[in-house]
């Protein structure tokens, strides 16, 4: 129960933090950061964001 408690705070504050950070860009940079040589990862993240929210409720 302890490790479980522990698993869906981690996740909770991963979801958090992504959400934050994801407000603080312009669709600009987004649109620019998905040109360039990490864009699969930034693809990658994005859909673990969205597989975590349709998961957990948001």
């Amino acid at each position: 129960m302890h490790r479980m408690l522990i698993v869906v705070a981690v996740l909770a504050t991963i979801v958090i933090g992504t959400s934050a950070s994801q407000a603080q860009y312009s669709s600009q940079q987004i649109g620019a950061a998905r040109k360039g040589p990490v864009a699969k990862l930034i693809e990658l993240e994005r859909r673990k964001n969205e597989w975590l929210r349709q998961r957990f409720g948001r």
